[in-house]
């Protein structure tokens, strides 16, 4: 039976979109939903989990997203729930393939959730992308 282990980040970072065109602050929270078989209990460790996925995340925080050489050029010009979603499932997915894959290889990335926020705490709404 297959379990999932879900990490919850959050990072602020300000982006401008065709939309709206002034660079403004978001609070950005991204889910990770990571499905396999526990081996001794545990899917992954999730402390080591977290450390490692924060590396993706650092890189952003604090940053203008349109600007941030991290990303691709696609969701430099739309930094957006969607173009992150995307970023972090790569990103995601090469952390684990890379570094959990033998601890626990019935491991997967099952699905990237990035919510956005107004810094006041308004949600604006979410993109998933799921395999």
């Amino acid at each position: 039976m297959k379990t999932k282990l879900i990490l919850n980040f959050e990072f602020i970072a300000s982006h401008a979109l065709s939309v709206r065109e002034d660079p403004h602050n978001h609070l950005w929270r991204v889910q990770a939903v990571m499905a396999g078989e526990p081996v001794n209990g545990m899917v992954l460790n999730m402390v080591t989990v977290r450390e490692q996925f924060s590396t993706a995340l650092q890189p952003l925080a604090n940053s203008h997203l349109n600007d941030n050489q991290t990303l691709s050029v696609e969701t430099r010009t739309t930094p957006t729930c969607e173009t992150l979603a995307a970023y972090f499932f790569a990103a995601f997915g090469s952390i684990l393939a890379e570094q959990f894959q033998q601890q626990n290889p019935t491991v997967q990335l099952d699905a990237i959730e990035v919510e956005l926020y107004e810094p006041n705490g308004k949600e604006w709404g979410s993109a998933r992308l799921e395999t």
